[in-house]
């Protein structure tokens, strides 16, 4: 009963994305989405992106600490939706955001909060 109630926990905090664009800078297809992941758990996490139903490993942020992952933009059209989903390497569960729409060139904070 214990690992379904950390992962909701890990689900709430994940689904508080936010996409920040500059006001006035114009889009260029070609440019890459930031995901700047902050993971306060104390287990390594591998996050993937869930596009189309297509899942794709970005890469792996050791616990308690943060990184920078970049989606290329070949997967990132103009309004693409996307899912994002997080794997702790050697826990349970994969917790899985909301659906968001991401353009080139969108940063996105992703946070794993603690156990």
């Amino acid at each position: 009963m214990r690992a379904p109630a950390a992962a909701l926990l890990v689900v709430l905090a994940v689904t508080g994305l936010a996409c920040h664009r500059p006001a006035a800078a114009p889009l260029n297809p070609r440019a890459e989405v930031a995901v700047t992941v902050n993971n306060q758990n104390f287990l390594d996490m591998d996050v993937f992106i869930i596009r189309g139903g297509q899942r794709l490993r970005l890469g792996m942020v050791p616990g308690l600490s943060s990184r920078i992952l970049m989606v290329r933009p070949e997967l990132i059209g103009y309004g693409t939706e996307v899912q994002f989903e997080v794997h702790p390497i050697g826990g349970r569960g994969n917790p899985i955001t909301e659906t968001i729409s991401v353009r080139p060139g969108d940063v996105i904070h992703l946070t794993i909060p603690p156990n």
